[in-house]
């Protein structure tokens, strides 16, 4: 009990600086990307700080598995080079005891993360940009141009653009998906810019129509076009995005956000990957746990390394990086699968957690 007490006490502390650190980077690179923007705007010094301290929770549970993972490494390292884990090898104590309070800490973390993530986060966040729509997109003066525009639209339609310009009535880079009466995907349209008048409704320049199977997942025709028109109900005004994002929905909500897209007739494919995707996230400070810690282990002289100088802080923090990022690569590959339909939206998501479950499961047998 004293020795998981201690371990555990030190982890914690280095987690504590590592949250700390991480916290101070992210506020200041986002006041520093944003300071031109609230300048412009004119935004009350209150409301910026109301704004980052409000971001802060979508932030930190994004970076806190980095975190999780370089405290870990830490107190390995620390341990090794006070000759602590030599002595605790040379008594017969087994790895598995020393990393044991490392992973009740990191089972810890990930309930307060999925806690957070589902009760805290999505209230702070839906606060945050309702600040920054009302104090920079000014929307209540009607915004005149939106960037990455995706609107549920009439007729099973969902309706994305890069751009849409409600001066201009113009949109680049659109895409129109129309969903048939079993929620598969009936037709796409894409184009470069597509344009809006009184008399001819939209037009779509530069682009390639597609039609698919009745299951939705084999394309059976496909035909470039220089212009053409589809008759879209919503004027420009109509496209501005009110929907909230996934982010500032809790999971029941979200559920509840996927059920009424379905009654409208639209493949919620999307939103079922980023439902996944809450419920699979708060796993990583296990994962990267898993992985990392072993590494770390072998890494340090008592685990079978080449000395205590093997193990430094540049290559404590060059692991815990690559780990946690090879684990972020891994994800966001598998939600990419799932949105293009390449994968059901479930094992598109699980699938990093899967694969680096298995690897750890393998480094954690070898360590000893």
């Amino acid at each position: 009990m004293i020795l998981n007490r201690t371990i555990a006490w030190n982890f914690s502390k280095s987690l504590l600086y590592s949250v700390l650190l991480f916290a101070f980077v992210i506020q200041m690179g986002h006041l520093f990307d944003r300071l031109e923007v609230f300048t412009k705007n004119a935004v009350p010094l209150k409301v910026i700080a109301a704004y980052l301290v409000s971001m802060l929770p979508l932030w930190l549970m994004q970076a806190l598995p980095v975190c999780t993972l370089i405290a870990g490494v830490i107190v390995i390292g620390n341990m090794s080079i006070s000759g602590e884990l030599f002595c605790l090898r040379s008594s017969g104590i087994p790895s598995r005891i020393v990393l044991k309070p490392l992973f009740a800490v990191g089972i810890l973390l990930t309930i307060l993360t999925f806690v957070v993530g589902d009760w805290v986060m999505p209230k702070t966040t839906s606060y945050a940009r309702s600040l920054y729509r009302s104090y920079v997109d000014r929307v209540g003066i009607q915004k005149p141009v939106w960037e990455d525009v995706v609107v549920l639209a009439s007729n099973r339609r969902r309706i994305s653009a890069k751009r849409l310009d409600l001066g201009s009535g113009s949109m680049e880079d659109v895409t129109v998906e129309e969903f048939g009466d079993r929620l598969s995907l009936r037709q796409t349209l894409t184009a470069k810019k597509a344009e809006w008048n009184a008399q001819n409704g939209w037009t779509f320049y530069d682009g390639v129509v597609r039609l698919f199977s009745k299951e939705g997942d084999e394309i059976v025709e496909e035909e470039e076009y220089a212009a053409a028109r589809i008759e879209i109900q919503e004027k420009p005004g109509d496209l501005v995005p009110s929907q909230v994002l996934p982010e500032e929905l809790s999971t029941n909500e979200l559920k509840r956000y996927i059920q009424k897209i379905e009654s409208l007739g639209i493949s919620p494919l999307k939103e079922r990957v980023q439902y996944h995707l809450k419920i699979a996230f708060p796993f990583t400070h296990l994962l990267v746990l898993t992985i990392g810690l072993p590494i770390a282990f072998k890494a340090t002289p008592a685990g079978g390394g080449r000395g205590r100088k093997s193990f430094g802080r540049m290559r404590t923090l060059a692991l815990a990086l690559a780990v946690t990022f090879s684990y972020y690569i891994f994800i966001t590959l598998g939600q990419a699968l799932g949105e293009s339909r390449r994968m059901p939206p479930f094992l598109g998501v699980w699938i990093a957690n899967f694969v680096f479950l298995a690897a750890g499961i393998h480094f954690l047998r070898k360590i000893d």
